[in-house]
Formats: structure tokens, sequence, C-alpha cells
């Protein structure tokens, strides 16, 4: 039997402060660029689970952008 090491954080916890991490990053990024709260929080969604937006209206309509992951 195997156990966990208490000082350690669990893998799935690590794994959802990530995902935590890289949605406010996400969605102040796109408010940043003037997206719609609704619309940024359905990409920054999006990104948290996928690494990938989407196209969404951003610039007070006058652009669709997507934010991505780049390659590390």
């Amino acid at each position: 039997m195997v156990k966990e090491n208490p000082r350690q954080p669990a893998p799935q916890r690590a794994e959802l402060q990530q995902r935590l991490h890289d949605f406010g990053k996400a969605y102040r990024k796109a408010r940043q660029w003037r997206s719609p709260p609704v619309t940024a929080l359905l990409a920054a969604w999006r990104f948290a689970l996928t690494g990938d937006s989407g196209r969404f209206v951003s610039h007070d309509g006058a652009r669709l952008s997507r934010i991505y992951r780049g390659e590390d």
C-alpha cells in the first residue's frame, strides 16, 4: 500500500490550481481586449479546459480574437 506524502499536494489539486490560474489569466486578457463579460467567461472557460479559447468577439466588436497556449 502506497501512502501519499502529506507535504506534497495531490496531483488533482495541482491540476485544479493550474486550471484556475489559466482561467483567471484568459479572463483578464479577454476583458483587457474589451470583450463583454459573458463572452470573456466562456472564452476563459474553454481556454482553461483545452488550452484554446476559440474565436470570440473583442475590441468592442471590431475584432475576432483567440487565446491559445504557444509551444514551449
